[in-house]
């Protein structure tokens, strides 16, 4: 049996096995021998009750002591004579309580890799360098808060679930992912946020758990529920599938919701420094050295902003040309532009609102004739395997996929702008053709058409292409994607009925969108659910049409 439950071996070559997440299982990358979740539990199964029974025989030799901090509730372990007679979290005397139970005692170490001396040396160059931010201005004024301790943390591994929702769309995504080592601290008195920000750890570098590494060291203990950590979880899930899922949908206005698979849990401790004074939280990566530091500050950001500022500096340059981009047109112009397309395109979006957090790149440490050297650099220590989160989808024979998800094509473009022309000229159009009818071979077609008189509707469609294009494509498109089935040669195949793909210049209305009953909402029923006001406006509508071919052909 293997030293650690932490990587799962292909039992024909001894190589080892990654997770295929299109497939849900675990593959080798060398012979390609499939290993079920099952086989990968059992054997983590195995490894945990051995590594109990070990610990359980040494424990009655271990004079191991718990105390409880009767401020903060942290718990911490220590040998008896060696057990810290304040807190390290909030300063209070601690309380010696009776002999440590084995049974909360982790499974896997990491174990100090940086000395107190050097961990504070870099902590203190960290905050000169960062000297003209709070943080780096706060660090540098509380190093005689800094603290060793080892942290209790749950190790994730195996699959995960998400539901996906995007900003102003109804549509729900189903995608599925794995964690691949995932540390989850347990402890209630730092953020996890914080914490979150000096992994990854050298997993490679963990040992089966001995109560030797915790000689004079402090130590914590697990001291939140079951449920919580299970929210912890299912949100450091949603973290790691936030970045692919934000590129997938197109923005950053999106929502995960996830729920944990088969997956596996060891407990470990791993070691931290930190300066919990206030509001600074700064902790340090005890194994490689990376640094994350918080002082609670928040930052808000829209970025959604942009698409529209952008469709009113298009709008208002095009109109302005028309006048030589005078500046009282033009500010009048950007002005009404503004308003429309911030106020379409706004409705159902939201700022953004995240913790500053500074920290350092990815870290390895290693000694060079006993000097401590940390090298740096963002792809250490990076996970080999491919864990990015796959969309799935029903096919058409009715089973669930992998697949592509698209929105846009060359084919739907030419469709939005096909539609926004015809919208825009439909009048023109219908007068061209009843022109062409009307007409003798010797008259020029041009006698009786005058395609201005029709400036009543261009008005009117005008604004109305604008909401098409600002709210109704947006939201057409994304509650209609284009999906192709990954096959299992890697070529992708287009599933699904075309009319699911199909978008219309109604939707910005919400025609063809389902009711609570199931019922597709369509153009009869809408102008029947808004009564008279709904007639009403089909009249004007048809008047104005009739109108403007009319005037057109007079």
């Amino acid at each position: 049996m293997s030293n650690t439950p932490l990587r799962i071996y292909c039992k024909n070559c001894g190589a080892p096995a990654g997770f295929d997440i299109i497939n849900q299982t675990y593959r080798c990358p060398f012979c390609g021998r499939l290993s079920g979740i099952q086989d990968a539990k059992q054997e983590v199964y195995a490894w945990r009750q051995l590594q109990k029974e070990r610990i359980e025989t040494k424990a009655d030799v271990q004079n191991l002591e718990e105390h409880n901090c009767p401020s903060c509730g942290a718990l911490f372990v220590f040998r008896s004579g060696e057990a810290s007679q304040t807190c390290d979290f909030c300063g209070s005397k601690l309380i010696r309580k009776e002999l440590s139970c084995p049974e909360q005692m982790p499974e896997l170490i990491i174990p100090f890799f940086i000395t107190p001396e050097e961990a504070r040396q870099r902590m203190l160059d960290w905050g000169h360098k960062n000297q003209k931010t709070p943080e780096g201005r706060s660090v540098v004024s509380s190093m005689n808060k800094l603290h060793g301790c080892y942290l209790p943390y749950q190790l994730v591994r195996g699959p995960v679930y998400g539901t996906v929702t995007r900003d102003g769309t109804a549509r729900k995504y189903q995608c599925a992912g794995y964690l691949e080592g995932t540390a989850v601290n347990t402890s209630r008195q730092l953020d996890n946020l914080v914490l979150n920000g000096i992994e990854p750890f050298d997993w490679s570098q963990s040992r089966p758990f001995e109560y030797g590494y915790i000689s004079g060291q402090n130590v914590k203990l697990t001291d939140i529920s079951d449920a919580e950590i299970d929210s912890r979880i299912r949100e450091e899930a949603a973290a790691d599938f936030l970045p692919e899922v934000e590129k997938v949908m197109q923005t950053s206005g999106v929502t995960v919701q996830t729920e944990t698979g088969n997956i596996d849990t060891l407990s470990v401790l791993l070691p931290v420094y930190f300066i919990k004074s206030g509001k600074l939280t700064a902790v340090m990566n005890g194994q490689t050295g990376r640094i994350s530091v918080s002082k609670s500050r928040k930052k808000k950001s829209n970025p959604w902003m942009l698409e529209p500022l952008l469709y009113t500096l298009l709008a208002t340059l095009l109109s302005g040309s028309f006048y030589r981009f005078s500046l009282f047109p033009l500010l009048l112009f950007g002005f009404v532009f503004a308003c429309i397309f911030f106020a379409v395109m706004g409705d159902g979006r939201h700022s953004l609102i995240r913790s500053v957090m500074l920290r350092s790149e990815a870290a390895k440490a290693r000694r060079e004739d006993g000097e401590l050297k940390i090298d740096e650099s963002r792809d250490i220590l990076k996970n080999p395997y491919d864990n990015t989160p796959v969309f799935y989808e029903i096919n058409d024979q009715g089973q669930t996929v992998p697949v592509k998800v698209r929105f846009y094509s060359f084919g739907r473009w030419l469709y939005i702008c096909t539609n926004t022309f015809v919208l825009v000229f439909l009048p023109a159009l219908i007068a061209a053709l009843l022109r062409l009818a009307q007409m003798e071979p010797w008259e020029a077609f041009t006698d009786g058409y005058r395609i201005g008189y029709g400036a009543v509707w261009y008005v009117l469609a005008g604004f109305l292409a604008i909401l098409y294009l600002a709210k109704g494509v947006r939201r057409d498109v994304y509650d209609h994607p284009i999906l192709y089935e990954i096959l299992p040669d890697g070529r992708k195949r287009l599933i699904g009925k075309r009319s699911d793909r199909r978008i219309s210049v109604l939707a910005m209305f919400g025609v063809g969108k389902r009711e609570s009953n199931g019922k597709k909402l369509t153009l009869f029923r809408l102008i029947g659910a808004m009564g008279g006001m709904g007639i009403f406006l089909l009249a004007v509508v048809l008047i104005t049409l009739v109108g403007s071919i009319a005037a057109i052909i007079s």
